[in-house]
């Protein structure tokens, strides 16, 4: 049974890259934080992370401040202090999520998933690198959209804020990251997989 559930978003720290796209990965962690009432964040050398009980299960909730391609550096210091030296290959005992922006799903959408490959996002291939392991829980967040042709890169596109379309839309597209984060906590992958991924 699983007892403590971590949950890293990812991101850069920094004011400058604070509406950055690349920067979902703590939009959501700072969202959920405040939706479940979490405490402040604690500071340590390489993250940020804050604890509360939630269905009998201590949740962390951590933002990794090594900047986004060396994310596993910190995923792997917070699991080695908690005594998590070798991670599960089983989907329903699971506990370690990650949340972070996905370029190839449109803005607005989202997907649940346990394994796989670090496609071209540097800092899941770090947090990859970093465990030795595939075996956790992703949540996927779209990022693409139109805009994305005023832009020579997909590195300079990531970097670059949100519109002020998409800000308008976020709250209602976190309050869903929100439900479904909850419903993983409480009820396993599985029925959140079932729930939300056919949405």
């Amino acid at each position: 049974m699983v007892s403590d559930i971590f949950i890293f978003g990812l991101g850069n720290p920094g004011q400058e890259y604070l509406f950055s796209r690349h920067n979902f990965g703590f939009i959501a962690i700072d969202s959920f934080s405040q939706e479940c009432d979490f405490p402040a964040f604690s500071r340590k050398k390489n993250y940020l992370i804050s604890k509360k009980d939630i269905s009998d299960k201590d949740v962390y909730l951590i933002k990794p401040l090594t900047y986004m391609n060396l994310s596993g550096k910190a995923v792997k210091e917070v699991l080695n202090k908690h005594g998590i030296f070798k991670i599960s290959d089983n989907d329903n005992t699971s506990n370690i999520i990650l949340i972070h922006d996905d370029l190839d799903l449109s803005f607005g959408s989202y997907k649940i998933k346990f394994g796989g490959s670090g496609g071209s996002h540097n800092g899941v291939i770090s947090v990859i690198n970093s465990l030795q392991s595939k075996n956790f829980i992703r949540i996927k967040l779209g990022t693409n959209s139109p805009v994305r042709v005023k832009f020579n890169t997909g590195a300079d596109y990531v970097l670059s804020n949100f519109s002020k379309d998409e800000i308008k839309r976020l709250p209602d597209f976190l309050k869903t990251i929100n439900e479904l984060l909850l419903i993983i906590i409480t009820d396993g992958l599985t029925k959140a997989m079932n729930t939300f991924n056919r949405k």
